[in-house]
């Protein structure tokens, strides 16, 4: 968001904050300067200083009010009930994930650039201020699953979150150039969210009798 001529207040913080994570995910925080955000948000760099005393100050702001406040609370909601069907609640997550990369286009190059990357600038800052709990709801949804039999014994409970999010955060990443990679090709974001839908639920279904009974493959893993 550029600010209009006359605008000003909230509306100058939430453009800079904007920029801010616009410039982050297409140059990373490192190789944006506070000037250059300014510029995006066409506003001074006194202004960028007057509404974050540092950049540090602004990556805060960027970890609470982008990915916690607007990205986490939207893909999170849905997560508190252990006692969903597993398949639905983990289908929902994944949609969730894709829905919220049309509501903010930067954010699956940033998160993978700035959190999952080692040594990412925002993953200490997320780890340090993220509430876990729906998260923890959603691994013990799947948990429970497993004991009525439902989910694969094989399935990892502790790792399937972070599967949906690998599946789904890396190549939306990359979805500029799409096209441009012979082994993609022309496929959309909804084509993706039904091929990770698949693809883990036919991960999460558990083995049907050609590979032998469900509950005596559960005891021998």
């Amino acid at each position: 968001m550029k600010l209009k001529s006359g605008q000003g207040g909230p509306n100058v913080r939430a453009a800079l904050l904007d920029a801010a994570v616009a410039l982050f995910s297409e140059q990373g925080v490192a190789g944006t300067a506070v000037a250059e955000i300014a510029a995006r948000a066409g506003v001074t760099s006194a202004m960028v200083h007057y509404y974050f005393k540092t950049k540090d100050q602004l990556l805060d702001a960027v970890v609470e009010e982008k990915l916690i406040g607007q990205f986490i609370a939207f893909v999170a909601g849905g997560l508190d009930d252990n006692q969903a069907d597993p398949f639905l609640l983990t289908e929902g997550l994944v949609r969730r994930i894709v829905a919220a990369s049309d509501r903010m286009p930067w954010l699956p190059p940033l998160w993978v650039r700035e959190v999952l990357s080692e040594g990412g600038a925002l993953r200490e800052k997320l780890l340090r201020r993220v509430n876990l709990d729906k998260q923890e709801a959603f691994k013990a949804c799947i948990a429970a699953g497993q004991k009525r039999g439902l989910v694969n014994p094989g399935i990892h409970p502790q790792l399937l979150f972070i599967s949906v999010v690998g599946l789904t955060m890396v190549p939306l990443s990359m979805v500029k150039n799409w096209n441009r990679i012979p082994i993609i090709g022309n496929v959309s974001k909804q084509d993706l969210a039904r091929h990770v839908v698949a693809l883990l639920k036919n991960g999460l279904s558990v083995p049907g009798p050609a590979s032998g009974p469900a509950k005596t493959r559960g005891r021998k893993a």
